[in-house]
């Protein structure tokens, strides 16, 4: 009987300690917690798919600066990611801090299409006023 006891009273105290290791460990995090105006969007946190929206609770992560997107990270061109600035926000969080953050989903995929047209087209017109300026200079040689 006090071999029980003993055994039942190590079970207890073992149970408790780890109960408040496993709250002191969630304190060190922050969480972030994602939404969209669509459902069914792709989120991502520093890069790494999360779920979709809506999603059924906040994302724990360590406490700092994080990129929270609903761009794939196979979208690496500047250009596109500055012209989208609503599809991407850098957050700061602290521990034991709960951060929502709102992004507008606008249809990006036409916008991503449609910008990479823009920078296409930009870059012929560049190279073609370079040609006619090193065609004009060579001719007044």
């Amino acid at each position: 009987m006090k071999q029980f006891l003993f055994l039942s009273l190590l079970f207890a105290s073992s149970t408790l300690l780890l109960a408040q290791s496993t709250q002191n460990d969630m304190e060190k995090f922050g969480f972030i917690y994602p939404r969209t105006d669509s459902l069914g969007v792709p989120l991502y946190i520093d890069g790494v798919f999360i779920g979709e929206n809506p999603l059924d609770e906040p994302i724990p992560v360590f406490p700092g600066f994080h990129e929270v997107s609903y761009l794939p990270p196979e979208i690496s061109e500047q250009f596109i990611k500055h012209k989208l600035v609503e599809s991407v926000k850098r957050v700061y969080i602290t521990a034991n801090d709960t951060l929502d953050v709102f992004l507008f989903y606008d249809s990006y995929a036409t916008q991503v299409k449609f910008l990479r047209t823009e920078a296409k087209v930009q870059s012929y017109v560049g190279m073609g006023l370079i040609f006619i300026l090193m065609s004009l200079i060579f001719s007044a040689l």
